[in-house]
């Protein structure tokens, strides 16, 4: 990794505190009343596809996403300031992803309820931040981008327990946590395999 590529432009920024921007705007709509709905993502249900786009998004209460806010914005600055050339790629098509697959997966709630699941919250986003900045300097195996992974490891250790439905309270959508790590270690794999082939054909 080239020193030039650590430089962290006033245009990095740009995206995460725009994404925190509009969660927020959209939770002072909600504090005013103005969506009653469910806009998250509610599985095998046609209303519940807007939510694979909109989801992460919106939030149960202030402390939910003052929890997501932080989480949020540290892990999309570190994916601009170490993988610009993916940043875009892994935050657009992996917020897709998960939510498609979110809307895939059987609704557990429902088996259990009788009620039908609205997954709301950026959580499962940061999951799969949080995994893929993890997971890709330990495949790509170079010292700075392990040294992130390790940061990674030590601040947002703990989230490995969020996606054990045992471990996390009632309400809490543990299976969008899984659903995010899953497909947050799939781009980490994915979009760093050409990367891991480069390097070994030079040793």
């Amino acid at each position: 990794m080239r020193k030039d590529e650590l430089k962290l432009k006033k245009e990095d920024f740009y995206p995460p505190l725009s994404l925190v921007a509009v969660m927020w705007f959209i939770f002072g709509l909600q504090y005013l009343g103005l969506f009653e709905h469910c806009y998250g993502v509610i599985p095998w249900r046609i209303e519940g596809i807007k939510g694979i786009f909109l989801s992460p998004l919106f939030h149960g209460s202030l402390d939910h996403i003052m929890s997501n806010t932080l989480p949020l914005f540290v892990l999309s600055v570190i994916l601009f300031l170490f993988y610009k050339r993916q940043a875009y790629t892994v935050l657009i098509f992996g917020w897709i992803l998960s939510g498609v697959i979110l809307w895939l997966f059987p609704d557990i709630g429902y088996l259990q309820t009788s009620l039908s699941s609205c997954h709301i919250g950026a959580s499962g986003l940061i999951y799969m931040l949080a995994f893929f900045l993890f997971f890709s300097g330990i495949f790509l195996c170079q010292v700075v981008l392990i040294l992130v992974s390790i940061i990674i490891a030590i601040l947002y250790g703990s989230l490995v327990y969020g996606v054990f439905p045992h471990l996390v309270a009632d309400g809490v959508s543990w299976q969008g946590h899984l659903i995010g790590a899953v497909v947050g270690l799939l781009f980490a794999y994915q979009l760093n395999r050409k990367k891991r082939i480069v390097r070994r054909s030079r040793r």
